[in-house]
């Protein structure tokens, strides 16, 4: 009579499991860092993993790829970067094909920003800095300090216009103009790729298209994410898009000494200073 009674608790115990999901699916989410400045490759870093380039992003996602993950969470902390370097990050990661969420931590601004544009679902910490959605046209200008020492720069070009940016000569008013149109039609794409990925009212996005910084909080209010927490948050997410409960591990690409990058003086100096080798670049910072 016990043994009968035993088998029959057993059975029901068994049924009551599948009943109320004591069993479920489980996969493996993998996380993605993505920190430091956004520049089109890493090889030109005395450390070919520094910062974030489209080439380190590919090489990551081919790693999820190849591992057969079911999610992925990037944790993104970068003020930005170079305009095209932004919009092949984010198109690398729409080519994703398994559930994608961005995490922002300190900071996602600017080309930051772009880069979440890729991902299914987008967290952030409520005190996390997004938002900046503009466009940064800069340089250095030397032609004062060559006055100055007595140094002259000679000039030999074909076109009127093909030495504008040029750091060796003063700038012209119609030079400026000219350069603030084609920061003006980036920050329209830009604009444009936020139009259609975000349901922003055209209150809020007025107000977005003035390169503002908004808090995480403010962010979710207007629009510009999804929701707000932190890592927790973000890997709930991807468990609710997948139905299921993810292990989940951080994929990293191994850092490599780049010794073409130390041998070369010109490139050694640009990533102590920080200085691009193009004299001006548009960047979204």
């Amino acid at each position: 009579m016990k043994l009968e009674a035993i088998i029959s608790i057993l059975i029901l115990l068994t049924a009551s499991g599948t009943a109320f999901g004591f069993s479920s699916d489980s996969g493996k989410g993998a996380i993605v860092k993505l920190s430091g400045t956004i520049q089109p490759s890493s090889s030109g870093s005395l450390y070919s993993s520094g910062g974030v380039s489209p080439d380190r992003v590919r090489s990551l996602n081919d790693k999820i790829e190849s591992n057969n993950y079911d999610a992925v969470v990037y944790e993104i902390n970068s003020g930005g970067g170079t305009v095209v370097a932004s919009k092949e990050i984010m198109r690398d990661i729409e080519e994703v094909e398994v559930p994608t969420v961005c995490r922002f931590r300190d900071i996602a601004a600017s080309g930051a920003y772009m880069i979440a544009l890729g991902c299914d679902h987008v967290v952030a910490d409520p005190s996390s800095i997004t938002g900046s959605i503009g466009v940064k046209s800069s340089y250095l200008e030397f032609s004062g300090a060559l006055e100055k020492y007595g140094l002259e720069y000679v000039n030999i070009t074909s076109g009127k216009n093909k030495d504008i940016g040029s750091p060796y000569k003063n700038i012209t008013q119609q030079e400026k103009e000219i350069l603030k149109d084609k920061a003006e039609l980036v920050h329209e794409q830009f604009l444009t790729q936020v139009r259609q990925n975000r349901n922003i009212s055209d209150e809020n996005f007025e107000q977005v298209s003035t390169g503002t910084i908004f808090l995480g909080s403010e962010a979710e209010e207007i629009g510009l994410v999804d929701e707000l927490g932190g890592r927790e948050e973000a890997f709930s997410t991807a468990e609710n898009i997948t139905g299921k409960d993810l292990e989940f591990s951080t994929i990293s690409q191994q850092q490599s000494f780049n010794i073409f990058s130390l041998l070369s003086a010109d490139s050694l100096i640009r990533n102590i200073l920080g200085v691009s080798q193009s004299p001006m670049r548009a960047s979204l910072y």
